[in-house]
């Protein structure tokens, strides 16, 4: 195996200390969710994925989100956060699941060396690093139209296709392993945007 970047000390300077803080709500359907969201934080756009009996659903906007509350068994919404986020929230994300109810995770930014606790201490969070990364998202060849899909593409045209498509934008909330204290990736929340 022959490693060409062995630079890790880039990916190390992403790395920010946070905060996790999880709150349980009860909410009974996923049409109370949404509404529950764009009550309390109508000024944020939140986007999404839902899963229900006939097949999966992008959730473009919560606020014209519409679901069957019959067929609809688990929703991950989040606020699209970008970079130009003036607090420190870095990741904000409510996750439902028929039945059980919702959880809603925000991931800030640990500003502060008292608060490194965590939740050991009473407190209602848990301290860790939060790991910024993107996807490239897949651009369906059904979009082209159908003379550009007969045509082999060089190089370049595949660079203009990836820069313009928007990466999927998330953050990785990383934690010390009690025992040996490894650092492993806990959770991932999305923070962008589908194409």
């Amino acid at each position: 195996m022959n490693e060409t970047n062995i630079d890790n000390c880039a990916t190390v300077a992403n790395r920010v200390p946070c905060l996790l803080k999880t709150t349980n709500h009860i909410i009974d359907s996923a049409s109370a969710l949404a509404a529950h969201i764009d009550t309390k934080f109508n000024e944020q756009k939140f986007v999404g994925i839902g899963w229900a009996t006939n097949g999966a659903r992008q959730i473009p906007d919560v606020k014209s989100a519409r679901f069957d509350d019959e067929r609809t068994y688990e929703i991950r919404i989040w606020q699209v956060i970008g970079d130009d986020n003036a607090d420190s929230t870095l990741a904000h994300e409510f996750r439902w699941v028929n039945g059980v109810g919702a959880v809603e995770l925000t991931l800030t930014a640990n500003t502060t060396k008292a608060s490194s606790e965590g939740s050991e201490s009473g407190k209602p969070y848990v301290s860790g690093w939060a790991n910024k990364v993107s996807y490239l998202q897949h651009e369906s060849a059904a979009s082209d139209n159908a003379d550009s899909a007969s045509e082999a593409t060089t190089g370049q045209e595949e660079d203009q296709a990836h820069a313009a498509t928007k990466p999927m934008t998330a953050v990785e909330f990383i934690r010390e392993e009690d025992k040996y204290g490894n650092t492993v990736v806990v959770d991932q929340l999305f923070t962008g945007e589908w194409k």
